[in-house]
């Protein structure tokens, strides 16, 4: 557990340096230096992360082109295309890796004023991406989409959803992003949109259950797994009531953050408000989908990776020095319990210790 938060207390040691002192030449290199070093751990980790087993077990049986899988068409093709090229699991680590932070470097450098900030939170809250599974590249891919949303440019934005789905099928959930980035919501309807759909879990329920068949067998089967057994946590040591109270202290604090301080945000960025959207809509599909099935808040994961733009933007409004350190030091609080849990609460003996390919 030590790697882990030796590699937090560097990278809080930075953040705070970024908010203080450094350049933008400064801080582009450190933020390039710790995003490379993301990657290489992508890639040298061996029998690190959940799925683990089964995505070797895939890749092992790639032995030819075109296999019928259950897994996406672009995933499939890049395991094929490294067991039978290179017959090395970490060269298709390399290559995946690469993909992801690709998209995910280039888009906190373009959206985060504190980029070194939001690596600090995406460590916290997802190991920066490091362990990354499917959906992990297809989130990447998506949050770079979103400078596509900003930009007004609707076919860029598709293409890179259409690249999301070739990783993760339920990447087809961004699409409304579009049009809610755009939508004048008032903060009492966010609010009353949040309360909403804590209370709308069975309705969601029924009408996901008749659509299901609609999106194809696969999609059905997996949603048909999901509903079969709302109170399994996959894995979790967390009982279902104690993920929703996260859930609740989570994401609910953060939202209040960033609903107070929306005016001044907005003047000062654009865009905050379409991203506070997107966020909330991450919201409203976590509460309405954790009393079905916790393996279902994954189609909010999508609109979830916003808080690492959306959080660090917030320390720009924060005035004077001594307030800054000071809401920097409950930051620090707030991200280390959620490493600390991320770590213990969840799939301990898949992050601890961190083994590599030389240690194999």
């Amino acid at each position: 557990m030590s790697f882990y938060f030796s590699i937090f207390g560097i990278l809080a040691f930075f953040s705070l340096v970024e908010l203080f002192k450094l350049k933008d030449s400064q801080r582009k290199m450190a933020f390039g230096v710790f995003s490379l070093f993301f990657f290489i751990l992508s890639f040298v980790r061996w029998e690190i992360g959940t799925d683990w087993g089964t995505y070797y077990d895939f890749f092992e049986s790639s032995t030819e082109w075109g296999k019928q899988s259950v897994f996406e068409w672009g995933f499939s093709r890049l395991n094929e295309f490294a067991n039978i090229v290179f017959g090395n699991y970490t060269a298709l680590l390399f290559i995946l890796g690469a993909i992801l932070f690709a998209f995910q470097t280039a888009a906190l450098y373009k959206l985060s004023p504190y980029p070194i900030t939001s690596l600090l939170f995406l460590w916290s809250v997802s190991f920066g991406n490091a362990m990354f599974i499917r959906q992990s590249i297809s989130t990447a891919i998506l949050l770079f989409s979103v400078i596509y949303i900003i930009k007004q440019k609707f076919w860029p934005f598709l293409i890179c959803v259409a690249v999301a789905m070739l990783f993760h099928r339920t990447s087809f959930i961004f699409l409304p992003a579009w049009w809610i980035y755009r939508m004048k919501i008032k903060p009492l309807w966010l609010w009353i949109g949040v309360g909403a759909s804590v209370l709308c879990t069975v309705m969601i329920k029924n009408l996901i259950e008749s659509l299901a068949g609609a999106f194809g067998p696969i999609i059905q089967a997996k949603i048909d797994m999901y509903l079969s057994d709302s109170e399994t946590t996959f894995g979790t040591a967390a009982s279902l009531v104690q993920i929703i109270v996260k859930g609740v202290l989570n994401k609910l604090a953060v939202f209040l953050f960033l609903m107070l301080m929306m005016t001044r945000a907005s003047e000062k960025y654009p865009y905050y408000k379409g991203l506070v959207n997107l966020y909330w809509v991450g919201i409203l599909i976590y509460f309405s989908t954790i009393g079905i099935s916790v393996a279902m808040i994954r189609f909010s994961f999508a609109y979830d990776i916003l808080q690492a733009i959306l959080v660090p933007m917030l320390f720009v409004f924060v005035q004077g020095s001594t307030n800054k350190m000071l809401w920097f030091f409950v930051f620090l609080l707030y991200l280390s319990a959620r490493l600390y849990v991320l770590l213990v609460g969840s799939y301990y003996n898949l992050f601890v210790p961190f083994k590599t390919i030389f240690s194999q």
